[in-house]
Parts: C-alpha cells; structure tokens; sequence
C-alpha cells in the first residue's frame, strides 16, 4: 500500500513502505541529521554497507514498520526525503508498543513530510502489527518536532532530565505517547483530496 500526497511546493511525493533500494537514500539521511548535531542522541555516523543491510535485514526478519517520503524525479539515493520507523518493544509484555523514530532531509521540513510520514506508519503499526500504543522521544529543544507531535495527539509522559551529554553540553529528553484508537477517532479522513491510496 502507498500514497501520493502534494507538497506545499506542488511537486507530488509518494509515501510507501521501505524497498532495499531506499537504504543508502534512508543511511544518508540519518547521518545528515547525525552532523547536525541537534536531534538524535548518536555521535557517529552509519557509512558500512554491511551495518545498513544488517539493519535492513532486521527490520524485514521482525516485520517492523519503515515508511518513506520517496520523490519519483529525483535519483536513488537523493529521492528518499524522509523516513519513519516504528520498532518493537524489547519486552514480551510489550508487543502492543510501537516505537517511532522520524528523519526528514533538511532541504524538505516543513512542507508536510513528516505528518504524513508519522500518519502512515501509525495506520500501518495497527493494521500490520496490531500496535496499540505509540511512544517516542525528542530533545526539548527539537521544538518544531514537538509543535508537530502534539499536534498529532501524541501527550508528553516525562521527561529525563540531562539525559544525553553532546558537544559540551546537557539535553533533557522528552517522552510522548499516543494511543492509535484516539488517534483513528479523531483523524477518520485527514486527507482530503490532496492524497491518492493506491
């Protein structure tokens, strides 16, 4: 299953579960947001193509959730704009528990990407893996990812204070939750016209 959603630029991207050929577009994007050195708890890049098929290859063996942002003009790896995962719990008593993770290429935030990444991936937690409950975490400083995330219905639980140590520096973490059914109720058509299913 995919869609075909319009950006505020007009250009149409389609938005679909992850294919081998996306891992160098998915790998270059993380370690872009890596060298930002703002948004993700991780200090070194991802440049072996044995660790991104191994991450791959996990991925498919736990039928975990990977949804990408892919532009159809643009050339592997460039057409990959973003992803989103969605990760099983490590705990038994826990396989209703999503864990969600999004990445969009600086050159494409704030045109809609992310949304429609993280809409995408909740619908396809739920109907693939009967996900109940999505979690996440951010820096409290990442404030447009969470105007986005609360946007959405996701609730700040907690936050862990000084929890990360970069750059000199002390970030607090903070954790979100949302449960899918009060999600579905309240975006039932969220789309409007602007998105095709096919």
């Amino acid at each position: 299953m995919k869609k075909l959603i319009e950006i505020k630029k007009g250009e149409q991207i389609i938005i679909r579960h992850i294919e081998e050929s996306d891992i160098d577009g998915v790998w270059n994007n993380f370690n872009e947001v890596i060298e930002e050195a703002i948004y993700l708890p991780v200090l070194f890049p991802v440049r072996s193509q044995f660790e991104k098929h191994t991450w791959f290859n996990s991925l498919q063996r736990e039928n975990e959730i990977c949804i990408v942002a892919v532009h159809p003009e643009l050339k592997v790896p460039l057409n990959i704009l973003g992803q989103c995962e969605v990760s099983n719990s490590e705990w038994d008593a826990a396989t209703h528990i999503g864990k969600l993770g999004v990445i969009v290429n600086s050159d494409f935030r704030n045109m809609g990407i992310g949304y429609h990444l993280i809409d995408f991936a909740i619908r396809e937690s739920k109907r693939i893996n009967k996900k109940k409950k999505i979690t996440l975490s951010t820096f409290t400083e990442n404030k447009r990812a969470l105007h986005l995330y609360k946007k959405m219905g996701f609730r700040t639980v907690g936050i862990r204070r000084k929890q990360f140590y970069m750059n000199s520096k002390y970030y607090d973490e903070v954790l979100m939750e949302l449960w899918i059914e009060d999600y579905l109720k309240k975006n039932d058509n969220p789309y409007g016209n602007r998105v095709r299913f096919s």
